[in-house]
Formats: C-alpha cells, sequence, structure tokens
C-alpha cells in the first residue's frame, strides 16, 4: 500500500513536471490577447471571459504536449515514419487544435480590439 502511494506520488510530480514548460509557453501566447481585452475593454460593464481564455490557454498545452514526441523523434534522429499511422494521427489532431484555436482567435479579436456589441 506504501509503496503504490508513493508511485503515485511519484508518477504525479513527473505529470506535473512534464506540464509546466508547456503551461508556461502557452500563457505567454495567450497574454498579449488577455492584455489587449482588458485595455480595450474596461469602459465596458462586461466580466472577463475567463473560460475564453482557459481554452485559449489549454488548447496550446495539448498542441505542445501532442507535438512533444514528434520533436523528440526527430532530435535523436530516429525514424519518425517508423510508427506511420500513430504519427498521422497526431498529425491531423495538431492540424484540429490548430485550427481551433485559429478560429476562435480570428472570432474574439473584434472583442479583444474593443469592438462593442462583437458577439
Amino acid at each position: 500500500m506504501l509503496v503504490e502511494a508513493v508511485l503515485m506520488k511519484e508518477t504525479m510530480r513527473n505529470i506535473f513536471a512534464n506540464l509546466k514548460s508547456p503551461a508556461v509557453i502557452s500563457f505567454i501566447l495567450v497574454l498579449p490577447f488577455m492584455i489587449l481585452e482588458v485595455v480595450n475593454r474596461r469602459s465596458f460593464n462586461e466580466g472577463f471571459p475567463i473560460p475564453l481564455f482557459v481554452i485559449l490557454w489549454i488548447l496550446p498545452i495539448i498542441f505542445i504536449v501532442t507535438l512533444t514526441p514528434i520533436v523528440q523523434s526527430v532530435r535523436t534522429r530516429s525514424s519518425v515514419m517508423a510508427k506511420p499511422i500513430p504519427l498521422l494521427l497526431r498529425v491531423v489532431f495538431l492540424i484540429l487544435i490548430l485550427w481551433l484555436w485559429g478560429g476562435i482567435i480570428i472570432d474574439q479579436l473584434p472583442c479583444f480590439l474593443g469592438v462593442p456589441n462583437c458577439d
């Protein structure tokens, strides 16, 4: 029982360590849009769209975590095409995440820039 608890604690520590860099990179990527939202919409009587920015923050984290194995295999000079089906699935998933994130940014850009009644 004690060994399982120690292993679980170590596993959780590894997961958080692996997500720290993607979370920081994602936050830096979303921060300009947050600043635009605060600066350009402060005169409107609206709340801050926390769910929007959480989604904009999580999508790049997922993108980076999905991209990491591909980059690692390229850096170790192992064949990227050794497993073509998982590679294809990862690439399709990465394109889907990019498309979703870009679509949200394009849709919300007028709001970030302070256009009234942008929704």
